[in-house]
C-alpha cells in the first residue's frame, strides 16, 4: 500500500451522528402540571419560570454525540419581557376599540417587524449552548426585511406560485446569520427541490380535501337523518341542499390547514439537507412529511379528547420525532469550536414571537 497516497479529506473521517431525546412523557407531565398549576394561582407571573423549567428539560434531554443542549434564560427577564409585550398589545386594541383611526400603528409594526426578528433570533440563539458553546445569531435589518415582508407578500399575489422563492429566501436568511461559537452556519436551499415539495403539497392539498370533504359531507347527511323527526320536510330538504357546501368549505380549510403542515415539513428537510457548519459539517433532515401530519393531527385529537390532559404526551412525542428525523454529519471532531461574545438580542422580541405563536426556527 502507498503510505503517500493522498486520502480525500472528511470521507473516512465523517461520522454520521443523530440527534435524540431521553424524555418521557411521565417525567414532563409532572413539570407540566405543576407549571399549569403554579401560573394559575399567580395569574399567569409564574409562566415564566414555567417557560424556563419546559426549555431546560426539552433541551436538556435531547442529545448528540454524547452531550446535551442546554438552556440559559432567566425567568425575572422573560417575565418582564412578557409584561411590556402584554402591555403594549392591550394598549394597542384599547386604542383600536376608541377609534379605529388607531389601526395605522400597524404600519410601524410591520416595519419594526424585522428587527423583532433579528433581536428574537439574537436572544433565542444566545440562550442555547451546547459543549458550553452558545449560539448566536446576527441578521440585518434590510435582510430580514426582504425575506420576511416584501417575499411572503410576492408569495401571496403570486397565488402561491413563488412560495418555493420565499421559503428559500427565508431559510437562507436565517441560516447564512446563524453561528456557533466563532463558526458560521450556511444555508443554500436548492429552488428546484422547493419547488418539488410544492408540487407534491398541490397533490396531497387536492387528495385531502377530497378526503376531508367526504368525511364532512357524510357527517352532515348522518346528523340530518338524526335530526329528520325534528324537521319538517321543507327544513330537511335545506339542510341536504346546503350539506355539500358546508362539507367542501369545511373541507378545503381543513385540507389547507393540513397541506400547510406537509408543505413545511418538506421545506425543513430541503433547509436542513442544505446547511453546513464551518464549511464542513452539514446538517440532516428525513421528517416524513405524512407521518408528520399524522402525528400533529392525532395528537391534537388526543388532545382534545382528554381535555389537555394529554399535551404533555403530545409535546414530547412531536419533539422526540423531529430530533429523531436530524441528524449531522460531522467531518471532524466536535470538541473544538470556541464560543466568542455575541448580541444577546431582546427578550421583548422574543416573548413577543412567543406570545403571538410565531416561530422562524431554523
Amino acid at each position: 500500500m502507498n503510505t503517500n497516497e493522498a486520502v480525500p479529506l472528511g470521507r473516512e473521517a465523517r461520522r454520521e451522528l443523530s440527534f435524540s431525546f431521553t424524555g418521557s412523557a411521565t417525567e414532563y407531565f409532572g413539570i407540566w402540571i405543576v407549571n399549569l398549576l403554579l401560573s394559575l394561582i399567580t395569574l399567569g407571573i409564574y409562566t415564566a419560570w414555567a417557560k424556563v423549567r419546559r426549555q431546560r428539560y426539552f433541551y436538556g434531554n435531547t442529545w448528540l454525540d454524547g452531550h446535551n443542549f442546554e438552556y440559559h434564560a432567566r425567568p425575572v427577564k422573560i417575565l418582564i419581557g412578557r409584561i411590556i409585550v402584554l402591555g403594549l398589545l392591550v394598549l394597542y386594541n384599547l386604542l383600536v376599540l376608541i377609534s379605529p383611526f388607531f389601526s395605522f400603528l400597524l404600519i410601524f409594526y410591520i416595519l419594526a417587524f424585522p428587527w423583532i426578528l433579528n433581536k428574537s433570533m439574537a436572544f433565542n440563539a444566545r440562550m442555547t449552548s451546547y459543549r458550553n458553546v452558545r449560539l448566536n445569531f446576527r441578521g440585518s435589518y434590510w435582510g430580514a426585511f426582504f425575506s420576511f415582508i416584501v417575499m411572503p407578500i410576492v408569495a401571496l399575489v403570486s397565488l402561491g406560485i413563488l412560495a418555493p422563492l420565499a421559503s428559500r429566501y427565508a431559510y437562507n436568511y436565517i441560516g447564512r446569520h446563524l453561528g456557533y461559537g466563532t463558526a458560521r452556519f450556511e444555508t443554500q436551499a436548492p429552488l428546484k427541490a422547493l419547488y418539488g415539495n410544492l408540487g407534491a403539497t398541490i397533490i396531497f392539498v387536492i387528495l385531502a380535501a377530497v378526503v376531508c370533504g367526504a368525511i364532512g359531507l357524510a357527517l352532515s347527511a348522518g346528523i340530518g337523518s338524526f335530526s329528520y323527526g325534528d324537521m319538517g320536510d321543507e327544513e330537511f330538504a335545506r339542510l341536504l341542499a346546503s350539506g355539500p357546501l358546508v362539507a367542501g368549505l369545511l373541507g378545503a380549510y381543513v385540507a389547507l390547514a393540513l397541506s400547510y403542515v406537509f408543505y413545511a415539513a418538506g421545506v425543513r428537510n430541503i433547509a436542513y439537507n442544505s446547511t453546513t457548519l464551518d464549511g464542513k459539517h452539514r446538517m440532516t433532515s428525513n421528517v416524513g412529511r405524512l407521518r408528520y401530519v399524522w402525528i400533529l393531527v392525532s395528537n391534537l385529537i388526543v388532545t382534545i379528547l382528554t381535555v389537555g390532559l394529554m399535551r404533555p404526551w403530545a409535546a414530547v412525542r412531536s419533539w422526540r420525532y423531529l430530533a429523531a428525523s436530524t441528524g449531522l454529519l460531522a467531518a471532524g471532531p466536535l470538541d473544538d469550536f470556541v464560543d466568542e461574545a455575541a448580541p444577546e438580542g431582546n427578550v421583548g422580541a422574543a416573548e413577543f414571537f412567543d406570545i403571538e405563536g410565531i416561530d422562524f426556527g431554523l
